[in-house]
């Protein structure tokens, strides 16, 4: 068990992703843009060891294979009937939900609750919990509702430059060069600016997550201005917000470190590291994993990377934030780091991070590496019982040792893609791994 995580009262975990993104996501007034975001609650199962209630936005089809096969017998999960974007509005709405979480504070009516993300609706949850149903909630995860602005500010690109400038002296160093535009027509002249010294340029929209809505401007496509703020001005994700134009950083070795880290409240400890990982993209911007190896602590970026994060993470909590937030950056041809940005929340790997220190204890960095996908194509598969026939002596167990594929997501193969943590002793077995994975799949 974590730390700050008491083992004597029950725990209650929420993936409640879509409740953080969804202001940002029904922008672009697709169902698929939303409807893809239900998917992978089943990440946490792997959350917090092996006893816990946990609340998914869609049925978790490998449930079974997660408490017999990998240890986490008193791992429970419920959906709701009729899903929403909102998980902790599910959990109000549908009577059985509430039901068995009062039910599950047992005899001492409290329970420790673990959200995804602190959102103002889970905020209403808890309340709910506390006034109408007489529990007593501990929140060992999540900031006071008076401090939910902090997670909001951090968690944007423009108030990122703005927290690492107050608090880094050396952010001109180690943040790419860029300007906050009000607007798309601003925008479109700043990235011409740059097509002017002969570099690419990448726009973001201020409250952007996993690269949506990022636009990739080469010199050459910013000579017009007027063409470029149209096409800007047509994206659901820029027109109304805020946008950040940075100077593209290339990294031609495709490292892209993140360092995350727990805050715990102010007066109650120090902030810690979790685990650093480099990000694994499936193209421009679109987040697919983590990989989690003894070896990038050895890089010459990591003390920088270390040394920022502690100074955000010390920033963060005199503000009020409570929780875990992880810090990204890229890494150049010459190994020097720029520092990209914060999210503000549980991350993309904490779930990988957290089964390997369940299965292999804390000091599982030096024995194991980790590849982590949170989206990989499922091929024709389409269900859990063709998948775990396709991987076979792959498919990870306990008594598989330090090798093989843990299943982490089956909620999306109805849209053929699954997720899953690739476990070798060293880089070179994990692609192994992963290339045998593929070759049974696709």
């Amino acid at each position: 068990m974590l730390p700050w995580i008491d083992p004597t009262i029950p725990t209650v975990v929420l993936h409640n992703n879509l409740e953080a993104f969804y202001p940002f996501l029904r922008k672009a007034d697709d169902p698929q843009v939303v409807g893809r975001r239900y998917y992978r609650g089943d990440r946490a199962l792997f959350w917090l060891g092996r006893d816990k209630l946990v609340f998914t936005s869609r049925p978790v089809p490998h449930a079974a294979y997660v408490r017999e096969q990998l240890g986490y017998h008193g791992t429970h999960v419920l959906s709701p009937d009729q899903a929403s974007p909102f998980l902790s509005c599910d959990i109000l709405r549908e009577p059985r939900l509430l039901g068995q979480l009062v039910a599950y504070a047992g005899a001492g009516r409290t329970v420790q609750l673990i959200p995804y993300a602190t959102t103002r609706e889970f905020v209403e949850l808890v309340q709910v919990l506390r006034r109408e149903c007489g529990i007593r909630v501990v929140l060992p995860e999540s900031p006071q509702p008076e401090a939910l602005w902090v997670r909001d500010y951090a968690d944007t690109k423009a108030g990122f430059r703005a927290l690492t400038g107050a608090c880094l002296s050396d952010a001109d160093r180690l943040l790419p060069e860029g300007v906050i535009c009000k607007s798309p027509a601003q925008a479109a002249e700043v990235a011409r600016w740059f097509g002017g010294r002969g570099q690419a340029c990448v726009i973001k929209a201020d409250g952007g997550e996993s690269g949506i809505g990022h636009v990739l401007v080469t010199p050459e496509e910013c000579r017009d201005a007027g063409e470029l703020a149209a096409r800007l001005t047509a994206s659901p994700f820029l027109r109304d917000d805020l946008a950040i134009v940075e100077r593209l950083i290339d990294s031609p070795k495709a490292i892209s470190p993140s360092l995350e880290f727990f805050v715990p409240p102010a007066g109650q400890g120090e902030p810690q590291s979790t685990y650093l990982s480099n990000q694994l993209f499936l193209s421009f911007g679109d987040f697919g994993g983590v990989a989690i190896d003894r070896t990038l602590q050895e890089a010459p970026w990591y003390g920088d990377l270390a040394a920022s994060g502690q100074r955000i993470a010390h920033r963060l909590q005199a503000l009020g934030y409570v929780g875990h937030f992880d810090l990204d950056g890229i890494v150049d041809e010459c190994n020097r780091l720029y520092l990209l940005e914060v999210n503000a929340r549980r991350t993309g790997g904490t779930h990988a991070h957290e089964f390997a220190r369940f299965r292999f204890g804390p000091g599982y960095a030096d024995a194991v590496t980790l590849l982590c996908y949170n989206k990989m194509p499922s091929g024709s598969i389409t269900d859990w019982a063709g998948l775990a026939l396709a991987l076979g002596d792959l498919l990870y167990r306990v008594e598989s040792d330090r090798r093989g594929v843990v299943v982490t997501v089956t909620s999306a193969l109805a849209s053929h893609e699954f997720g899953c943590i690739i476990v070798a002793s060293d880089m070179a077995g994990a692609l192994a791994v992963q290339d045998e994975l593929c070759r049974r799949v696709l």
